[in-house]
């Protein structure tokens, strides 16, 4: 509580400190004012200074610090340079810088044959008689072009120069360069169509795509809608169970030959051949050094192996050789209720057992694991899934995800890609507030039993929708990092009365603290690629033995159990988008 109290205090003096900000935005207003208005010495020297730099486009360079002044003032907020729309900007200037260099480069090209000394001696000029001539793209133009043309000629420099302004633009806009291409091909296919009825074209037709995508988002929840279970793929198994079967036989055989050469009394309990591993359990009754079994067997056996010793029972998991595919599909087939609930099922034991979890009790969910393990597929499950099992009218489904990984949502979710995660989380906490106060004024404690009471009354009042927030792994330094778990506390605890369940991602080590750790209940491990990050959520280096693609261990209260996660294929995806759609 003590620390909680301090972060609070801290973040309130944070908040209230507000004169860094206007001073440094009235110093940068004041600034490209001196410099674009010629203002006494200073701005004379300024000026000369930017367009020997920058050349004729100068003057974009001052803009940006008017606005970063003017932003700075008003906002009272550090201005995101990394922010990908300011990227994007920065490209497209160097671009002009490029393409403005093209005439002064001919010009000194046919002056002299020493590039670096002419190009020099004109800007030398303009700084001596400050009198305007072409200066193309400055100091920094010219060595772009240089460079560029140095190594693929003019030609290059044009292409490179497309390339660079395209990625910018597409950038800025938040559209892939494909995505670009296929827009401009669509509407280069349609011109004549439209031809004809010119008003109506540029009315309707012209930037309807953007309006079109919003629209979506918003009405996929507003229907009464559930995906039908057919539109997933289906694969079978059979061979390679078959062949998996022979081969777990032969490796029985070799487990115990190394059992009898080391004199180990033993009872083959069982094997259980599941989706990618495959599991022997022994009954031991002699002392043995389990260091040593291990030796032998990784000896022998060419797949990873892992060991779990407990008593006299020992239990051996091998990857299998011939690994089977665990479909969407087929694992929504298991469950004994299929429809409208919220019990999720994430995934089949290494015994082939069911695993399922209920998101509206306890629903938070931490995912960990390196890049390429899985969790972004378990995304796409969890996401299709719910779409499966429950009308889309009572719930929504939200992403913050600045680095893009789950941007094919985009056409039916709300993916929010540019706001600083506490400004989300401060907007998501402001919505569970509205909630809990509705539900309170009500008589009521829980969003459950709120919607039960306006059935049973007969109320016309709307039921509040549940939602599921799910959070992507972003970078944020110590001090910002604290005031996440701040609020994420309250989102995780406060939230599940108002029926707002978040799934958080974590790739790196440094931000799985105790605090992240003690929020949620239900923990999805994937596999991990450093042992010290395995021993800081599991206790021990077992997470780094897991097969990417959806294997996992599955920690809970209860205890933690290895299970195979299903695969949604991008086939899978089209189909929920195109449904959707």
């Amino acid at each position: 509580m003590g620390k909680e109290k301090k972060r609070s205090v801290d973040e309130q003096e944070k908040e209230e400190t507000t004169f860094y900000y206007e001073l440094i935005g009235i110093i940068f207003i004041i600034f490209s004012i001196t410099v674009l208005g010629e203002l006494g010495k200073i701005g004379s020297f300024m000026l000369v200074l930017f367009k020997v730099a920058f050349g004729d486009w100068y003057w974009l360079i001052i803009l940006f610090l008017l606005f970063y002044g003017f932003q700075s003032l008003l906002r009272h907020k550090s201005f995101n340079f990394k922010n990908q729309r300011f990227i994007g900007f920065v490209f497209i200037v160097f671009s002009l810088l490029l393409f403005a260099h093209f005439p002064l480069h001919n010009y000194v090209n046919r002056k002299s044959n020493n590039y670096f000394s002419e190009t020099w001696r004109v800007y030398k000029s303009f700084i001596n008689t400050n009198v305007d001539t072409y200066l193309g793209g400055g100091i920094i133009g010219a060595i772009m072009f240089y460079a560029i043309y140095y190594l693929f000629g003019s030609v290059g420099v044009v292409l490179i120069g497309i390339i660079i302004i395209l990625f910018g633009f597409s950038l800025i806009i938040n559209k892939p360069l494909i995505d670009i291409f296929k827009s401009f091909g669509r509407g280069t296919k349609n011109i004549g169509k439209y031809a004809k009825n010119f008003n109506n074209f540029f009315r309707y037709q012209l930037g309807s795509g953007r309006k079109d995508k919003s629209d979506k988002r918003k009405d996929i929840f507003s229907r009464s809608q559930q995906i039908p279970l057919k539109i997933f793929e289906e694969f079978q198994n059979v061979m390679n169970y078959n062949f998996q079967e022979k081969h777990c036989y032969e490796m029985r055989s070799l487990i115990h030959s190394v059992f009898n050469n080391l004199h180990i009394e033993y009872k083959d309990v069982d094997l259980t051949i599941s989706y990618k591993v495959t599991s022997f359990r022994f009954t031991i009754f002699s002392e043995y050094n389990l260091k040593a079994v291990m030796e032998r067997l990784n000896n022998v056996i060419e797949e990873d192996l892992l060991f779990a010793q407990d008593g006299s029972s020992l239990m051996i998991q091998v990857t299998n050789k011939y690994p089977q595919i665990l479909t969407i599909r087929e694992l929504l087939m298991k469950q004994a209720s299929l429809q409208n609930n919220y019990l999720l099922p994430v995934g089949l034991t290494y015994e082939n057992k069911l695993c399922e979890v209920d998101i509206t009790r306890s629903g938070n969910l931490l995912l960990i694991g390196s890049k390429g393990s899985g969790i972004k597929n378990f995304i796409n499950f969890y996401i299709s899934a719910l779409f499966v099992k429950e009308n889309l009218i009572n719930y929504q489904i939200e992403i913050y995800d600045k680095q893009n990984d789950f941007i094919h949502f985009q056409p039916i979710l709300e993916v929010e890609t540019e706001q600083e995660i506490n400004d989300y989380l401060n907007k998501v906490i402001e919505e569970i507030d509205e909630k809990l106060e509705t539900i309170n004024n009500y008589g009521t404690t829980t969003i459950d039993e709120y919607n039960k009471k306006l059935d049973i009354d007969g109320s016309k009042e709307p039921k509040i929708q549940r939602k599921f927030i799910i959070i992507n792994h972003f970078q944020a330094d110590r001090e910002t990092y604290s005031y996440f778990e701040n609020k994420l506390m309250y989102v995780t605890q406060l939230g599940e009365k108002a029926g707002v369940s978040t799934v958080y991602v974590v790739r790196e080590e440094f931000y799985i603290t105790s605090i992240i750790m003690s929020l949620y209940a239900h923990k999805l491990v994937f596999k991990l690629d450093s042992i010290p990050f395995s021993v800081k959520v599991m206790n021990n280096e077992n997470a780094t033995f897991l097969q990417s693609h959806g294997d996992s261990f599955y920690l809970s209260q209860i205890k933690a159990r290895r299970i195979q996660t299903a695969l949604v294929s991008k086939k899978d995806l089209e189909a929920v988008l195109n449904y959707l759609k």
